[in-house]
């Protein structure tokens, strides 16, 4: 992965009409961008254990809408 890092030149032009030429590295912002998509596919995967164990204790579906509603209202 490490070597597939990129350096690319950006050019920039401001308002006295010099231009500047930027090094960037795009393998860093690739990283960046895996371990954020990464984490949150574990987010999800955790969300959906527990939707499937709150369902799995539920004895009936009056029970599974009584715990739904205490769960948004907090009452």
């Amino acid at each position: 992965m490490y070597e597939s890092m990129e350096i690319t030149q950006e050019r920039t032009v401001t308002f006295d009409t010099t231009a500047e030429v930027a090094e960037l590295e795009l393998g860093n912002s690739k990283l960046g961008l895996g371990i954020i998509m990464v984490m949150a596919a574990f987010v999800g995967i955790w969300g959906i254990a527990c939707l499937v164990g709150g369902l799995a204790s539920a004895g009936n579906f009056h029970e599974i809408g009584r715990s739904l509603i205490t769960a948004f209202t907090g009452m």
